[in-house]
């Protein structure tokens, strides 16, 4: 593999990137859905005057999340009741950068077959690797930054909004391992299925669907979270975080496999 080669071939993405506007809107979407653990933890026991101290699914999740989560057994009732959503709804900043990014890498793909640029560049000497890895990295950049400003924004309303101590409850490894390290891996598995979808089908809402087979588990961890199955520990976002490289490894050989330069040089005509 080529850095020169491959830093070009970013160059060229970005660009590309930064002209199609349309493919950001996802993702100024997505923003929005963090607002729904505040409306929930805050907003409507403010709205209803009713605490959801007392309700048994909440108090059933939260006596699973004291056993691996001593922060928060320090904290008053109501205090310990926001930190459990807050932390929840860490997943839905983990979705911002993979749900808003993946139009993204769909247009990279389908949108230079869309304009005919994809031949011309299928014919320079650069590799299935080297091109598939740039179209990959040109969406995860933005999606990181995104994330960053999510995270950001998400904290820091924790911060001013939440009762006292829940902030503090929220600052500890396991949330680290998960926006730093769940995040960005999550993300570049979502991004690497789209691009290796775009290279056989012609519609990138089709492509999108199947990058949205990395946001299920996520979900999953926040639902069964959530009904107090069970509590993510840093061990097991470890052995998470291992599974996942693994499986983008797997991916991107497999993308370079399946990936059919003379067909697409033809058939895209």
């Amino acid at each position: 593999m080529s850095l020169t080669r491959l830093h070009a071939l970013l160059w060229k993405e970005a660009q590309d990137l930064a002209r199609t506007r349309a493919a950001v809107m996802p993702a100024l979407l997505m923003m929005l859905t963090l607002l729904l653990p505040f409306g929930i933890a805050i907003g409507i026991p403010l709205v209803t005057g009713d605490s959801m101290v007392d309700d048994s699914d909440v108090t059933k999740a939260l006596a699973v999340a004291r056993r691996h989560w001593p922060a928060v057994t320090s904290l008053s009732p109501e205090a310990a009741v926001q930190a459990f959503f807050f932390h929840q709804f860490l997943m839905f900043v983990v979705l911002v950068p993979v749900s808003g990014s993946m139009s993204l890498a769909a247009y990279s793909v389908i949108g230079e077959k869309q304009a005919r640029t994809l031949e011309p560049l299928l014919a320079t000497p650069a590799t299935t690797g080297e091109i598939l890895l740039a179209k990959v990295l040109a969406a995860f950049v933005p999606a990181l930054a995104l994330e960053a400003v999510a995270a950001a924004i998400y904290l820091g309303g924790v911060a001013v909004f939440a009762q006292p101590g829940v902030f503090g409850a929220l600052a500890t490894l396991q949330t680290a391992l998960t926006l730093l390290v769940l995040g960005p891996l999550a993300t570049l598995i979502g991004l690497q299925i789209v691009v290796i979808a775009s290279s056989r089908v012609r519609d990138p809402r089709t492509a999108q669907q199947f990058g949205t087979l990395i946001v299920l588990p996520l979900v999953a961890v926040l639902v069964a979270q959530g009904a107090g199955v069970f509590w993510l520990t840093v061990p097991m976002t470890v052995i998470a975080a291992v599974v996942l490289v693994i499986v983008w490894v797997l991916l991107v050989l497999f993308g370079i496999a399946i990936f059919e330069r003379e067909q697409i040089l033809t058939k895209w005509r």
